[in-house]
C-alpha cells in the first residue's frame, strides 16, 4: 500500500467519527517513519478529537507500513490556520475568515458560505462575493470569533 492508499483510508475512518482529515504525510526513514496527520472537527478540534484519531491512525498506519512503533503527531488546524487546499475551502464552509485579495492592499473580512470549482463564495457582511482562489494571495481563520460565534451561526 502506498502512502495516498493509506491517506485516503484513515481520510475515511475519520469521517465515521465526524472529523475531517486536512494534511497527512509520512516520512520513511532510517529509524522507522513517521506520520503527521492534522485533523478537523466542527465542533472544535481539542486533545479529545485528537486522541481519537491517534487511536484511529495507529493501528492503520502499522499494519500498512508495517511499523511496529510508528511516531505519530495529529495535531488540530488552529485558530488562525492559512487556508492552502481545495480541501480546506470545503471542509471550512461556515468559518468566519480573513483574506487577502491581489491588487487589493487590505485584509478583508467574511465567512466561506460555499466553495466549488475553484470558486469560493464569501459572505462579507451581507455581500456575496464570488472569488476565484486563484485571485486570492492569503486566506487565513479569523481567531477573533473563536468561543462566540466562530462559524457565523
Amino acid at each position: 500500500m502506498n502512502d495516498e492508499e493509506l491517506e485516503k483510508e484513515i481520510d475515511e475512518a475519520l469521517k465515521t467519527i465526524g472529523l475531517e482529515l486536512l494534511e497527512f504525510s509520512v516520512a520513511h526513514h532510517k529509524g522507522g517513519s513517521r506520520v503527521k496527520a492534522v485533523i478537523y472537527g466542527k465542533e472544535g478540534t481539542g486533545t479529545d478529537e485528537c486522541a481519537k484519531a491517534y487511536r484511529l491512525i495507529l493501528p492503520r498506519v502499522q499494519m500498512r507500513l508495517g511499523v511496529q512503533d510508528p511516531y505519530i503527531e495529529v495535531y488540530s488546524p488552529g485558530i488562525d490556520r492559512s487556508i492552502r487546499t481545495d480541501r480546506e475551502w470545503r471542509v471550512f464552509t461556515g468559518r468566519r475568515i480573513l483574506f487577502l485579495i491581489a491588487d487589493m492592499p487590505d485584509w478583508r473580512k467574511g465567512r466561506i458560505v460555499h466553495f466549488e470549482n475553484g470558486i469560493v463564495q464569501i459572505d462579507t457582511d451581507g455581500a456575496v462575493l464570488d472569488i476565484p482562489i486563484a485571485s486570492i494571495v492569503k486566506a487565513k481563520l479569523d481567531s477573533s470569533y473563536e468561543g462566540e460565534n466562530a462559524h457565523g451561526i
